[in-house]
């Protein structure tokens, strides 16, 4: 089985600053065009990044009473708790990138963790875009498709058989998506693990949606 993630939901997006890594890459001037190359790369994982272009430090807009085991940034960097990297790095070894950050609060205090960023470049091709309800580029149909925000279960259909036995990837097609096997989500949960909320997608056998 095969689930669609959704990594931009509002109990999974946090507002940060950082600091540090603004002053390095500003969003003006000349070296704006750097910055939003790397902000690409990390977002939608165009590419592996290097330890120096990634945040050291990042600082929440507001309080919490609890915090997620993973989330997303409002310019779309990934973060996750050290209990979520363990779990990606067994299931998918030396295939993710993670970077140690530092989170902390407006008032300097650590947010417990530790914390690491995080950059997924491994891609399939799963999803049977026909026989699913999707949206497609009509400018670029091969390269550029997208989820539905209504997508459920039998919105999207995928095939096993096109996967690599990857548990955690980004399909090849789809612009910031992200996609785990049943056995990833399986542990997450043993683990009480809080990871992006998530639908089941249909899986292609002998030529039927099941």
């Amino acid at each position: 089985m095969t689930y669609v993630f959704d990594p931009y939901s509002a109990r999974n997006t946090v507002g940060t600053e950082a600091p540090e890594w603004k002053a390095r890459f500003p969003y003006i001037g000349e070296e704006s065009k750097l910055t939003g190359e790397i902000v690409g790369a990390f977002r939608s994982g165009e590419r592996r990044t290097l330890p120096e272009e990634m945040p050291q430090l990042l600082v929440a807009d507001k309080p919490r009473k609890a915090w997620p085991d993973i989330f997303k940034t409002t310019n779309g960097l990934m973060v996750a708790r050290a209990p979520v990297r363990d779990v990606l790095e067994r299931f998918d070894p030396e295939v993710h990138q993670f970077f140690p950050v530092s989170f902390r609060t407006k008032r300097g205090l650590d947010i417990e963790g530790p914390w690491f960023t995080v950059n997924v470049t491994a891609k399939q091709d799963s999803i049977i875009v026909e026989r699913s309800r999707v949206n497609i580029n009509q400018r670029a149909p091969d390269r550029l498709c997208s989820f539905y925000s209504s997508s459920t279960t039998k919105d999207v259909v995928v095939d096993p058989a096109r996967q690599s036995g990857l548990h955690f990837w980004r399909e090849a097609r789809f612009s910031r998506s992200l996609l785990g096997s049943d056995t990833l989500v399986k542990e997450l949960k043993a683990q009480k693990l809080r990871f992006f909320p998530s639908f089941r997608a249909t899986d292609l056998v002998d030529g039927e949606a099941r």
